[in-house]
């Protein structure tokens, strides 16, 4: 083998290895970003949980018996919610944490997603039961409203 092909083997594992490296730094720079993108989608539901179901009541324009039928099971929702949320807080966790430690799509992952989409159903399931509590205790008017409010609400994604 001549210098210059061996010059040129060496060039091209070199060149190999750089192009390696930067894929490494961009997968472990996408984990990373994905995994912060998660978790603070996450806590974003939770800090707008006042403010939204704040202006729902405004947007309905609940007369003070109407707060008060809501509010007779707004305190159970609202535990079971928190409740949820911190689970769904852990599983992300656990997410995160196989983003960082893994270099490559394991089973593991999938199975993560997997149980983050569970509890993000059960809490749809509990928004929507919540739902349907509030739709049992106002009156007709506000019933087209709040069901108005509810399907904008599920064409807009999050």
């Amino acid at each position: 083998m001549t210098q210059n092909n061996r010059t040129l083997w060496v060039r091209r594992i070199l060149s190999l290895a750089a192009i390696a490296f930067v894929l490494i730094l961009i997968c472990v720079g996408s984990s990373l970003f994905f995994a912060k993108y998660l978790t603070h989608g996450s806590s974003g539901w939770r800090n707008d949980m006042s403010r939204g179901h704040q202006w729902l009541h405004q947007a309905l324009e609940l007369t003070e018996e109407e707060k008060a039928a809501i509010d007779s099971f707004e305190g159970e929702y609202h535990h079971d919610r928190d409740a949820l949320i911190q689970e769904f807080d852990s599983r992300i966790a656990e997410l995160r944490q196989i983003l960082v430690e893994s270099d490559e799509y394991v089973p593991e992952v999938d199975v993560a997603i997997h149980r983050i989409h569970e509890v993000h159903g059960q809490l749809q399931e509990l928004s929507i039961q919540h739902y349907y509590d509030m739709l049992n205790v106002l009156p007709p008017e506000k019933q087209a409203k709040l069901r108005e409010l509810a399907v904008k609400a599920l064409s807009q994604p999050e």
